[in-house]
């Protein structure tokens, strides 16, 4: 089912955040990371979520505001996927510029990674806790087949799927070892 599949994506964006959380502190405890890993990541959010993730939400909050009308929580999320998508970029390109040997200052680079983290987390957090559970309430059954049957993109996961690709190995890899880490 489509909110299964969303979900388990919600799950694979968590660990990632994760481990730009541990970036993070690692940052402010000014000791380096690799940068190369931390754009993996951001590219990996900023490309799978617009390719894939949010055009997949973006189904059920139109099938929603078109049968049920108005939602103070769902009507303005296809908006907030935009501005996520623009702020997720933006910090692409300041991950870029530092990859680049561009002068950036750390104190900048933390607080935009930090904005980053709040800003994937907040939304997250907003789907998860409210939008979801009302959904999966509200929706019957042929709802849920009606957007079924409008996804029509392939899904393999670049990261979290059968073929790793090949701008994602770094990632992929990391992933691996948190999980064994975990264990």
């Amino acid at each position: 089912m489509m909110i299964e599949r969303i979900k388990r994506e919600h799950g694979y964006m968590v660990r990632l955040l994760a481990i730009l959380r541990h970036k993070l502190a690692v940052l402010k405890d000014e000791r380096s990371v690799n940068y190369g890993v931390l754009r993996e990541i951001v590219d990996y959010l900023a490309n799978h979520s617009e390719r894939v993730h949010h055009p997949k939400e973006d189904i059920l909050y139109h099938h929603y505001l078109t049968h049920y009308g108005h939602h103070k929580g769902i009507d303005n999320l296809e908006l907030e996927h935009k501005t996520l998508s623009e702020q997720t970029h933006e910090f692409l390109n300041i991950v870029d510029m530092v990859l680049q040997d561009a002068v950036v200052p750390q104190s900048l680079f933390i607080e935009q990674l930090e904005s980053f983290l709040n800003a994937q987390r907040s939304h997250l957090e907003m789907e998860e806790k409210h939008i979801f559970p009302y959904l999966m309430e509200t929706f019957t059954t042929k709802d849920w087949q009606i957007v079924e049957e409008q996804w029509t993109v392939c899904e393999d996961d670049p990261v979290f799927g059968e073929t790793i690709a090949e701008q994602y190995q770094q990632i992929a890899e990391r992933v691996r070892q948190n999980a064994h880490e975990s264990i």
